[in-house]
């Protein structure tokens, strides 16, 4: 059998794009289990860090608390486990799902606009260049009295 063998250049794609991800998701660089609020808590590769309370997370709902100081996780940061009980959560489904329990939709739906409006693409550049030509965006008008 002749394994697969990937060249240099696949190589340093590879990590060019793992560098990539690492840099635009959030990663976990430590987790730990906080007894006096039976709470799990991660920090992050970006130096913050979170407190789930532990009936959040309906996996570990009914591990026995001496064994949740056993979590650990993942070398790239992409997930927090418990390796014994075969638990493994990924820290971006852990965010996805206790983000809208943590902040109010208002608040959610803020940010992602904000992030939406910063968005820039090819159609954007042509339509602001088309617009500029244009003389820019008209102006409000305003109601008088």
């Amino acid at each position: 059998m002749n394994p697969h063998q990937i060249s240099d250049a696949e190589y340093a794609a590879a990590l060019a794009a793992g560098r990539a991800e690492a840099e635009t998701e959030i990663r976990a660089q430590a987790v730990r289990y906080v007894p006096e609020r039976d709470a799990i808590e991660v920090v992050t590769n970006r130096n913050a860090g979170f407190l789930i309370p532990r009936q959040w997370i309906g996996v570990l709902q009914d591990v026995p608390t001496a064994e949740l100081n056993k979590l650990e996780v993942w070398p790239d940061g992409s997930a927090i486990e418990l390796d014994h009980r075969d638990i493994q959560i990924s820290v971006h489904g852990l965010l996805t799902a206790i983000l809208p329990a943590m902040l109010p939709s208002r608040t959610i739906a803020t940010l992602f606009a904000s992030r939406g409006g910063q968005a820039t693409s090819r159609a954007k550049r042509i339509s602001s260049r088309a617009n500029g030509r244009k003389g820019g965006r008209p102006r409000r008008k305003t109601a008088t009295v």
